[in-house]
């Protein structure tokens, strides 16, 4: 639009020479072809809509995608959590003897961690297990997940 004026300025300051009537016949002309411009905007008016509803659709769609994602690896860390808990807690009540048979046993019962390698780190103060009010931490890692325990024997 800028550029129409402008250029409409120009030759209007070229054609100074001209009468007044060819100053309105130039003016009449460029005042088509806006009109001949707008109308084909108009007809395009649809299309934006269109654009947006589509960038919308993809965009709901990425989000979604994040979030099922999301969920996923929370369903995962929440099953590793409880598969660590519970070993703890079997471990601690029913004394026994192998926490990593635990692990094993509630690994191999969860759905999510069947077929998943776990790495289970346990560490005992004083340094033996077996002692009555010996403090137990244990520690499983995952696909970078991690889900820790602790409790304390009564020997």
């Amino acid at each position: 639009m800028f550029r129409l004026v402008l250029v409409l300025w120009f030759q209007a300051r070229s054609y100074q020479e001209e009468s007044r009537s060819g100053l309105k016949l130039l003016l009449f002309r460029y005042k088509e072809e806006l009109s001949v411009k707008t109308k084909s905007f108009h007809e395009e008016r649809g299309s934006a809509l269109v654009e947006v509803v589509a960038f919308a659709v993809v965009g709901f769609g990425l989000v979604l995608t994040l979030g099922f994602a999301l969920l996923e690896q929370e369903r995962k860390v929440l099953e590793l959590h409880a598969i660590a808990r519970n070993s703890m807690r079997s471990y601690l009540l029913h004394n026994a003897s192998d926490m990593f048979q635990e692990v094993s046993r509630l690994q191999s019962a969860s759905k999510m961690w069947s077929e998943e390698r776990i790495d289970v780190a346990i560490t005992c103060l004083p340094t033996d297990c077996d002692l009555p009010n010996s403090f137990v931490w244990l520690e499983l890692s995952a696909d970078g997940l991690s889900a820790k325990a602790f409790g304390i024997t009564n020997g």
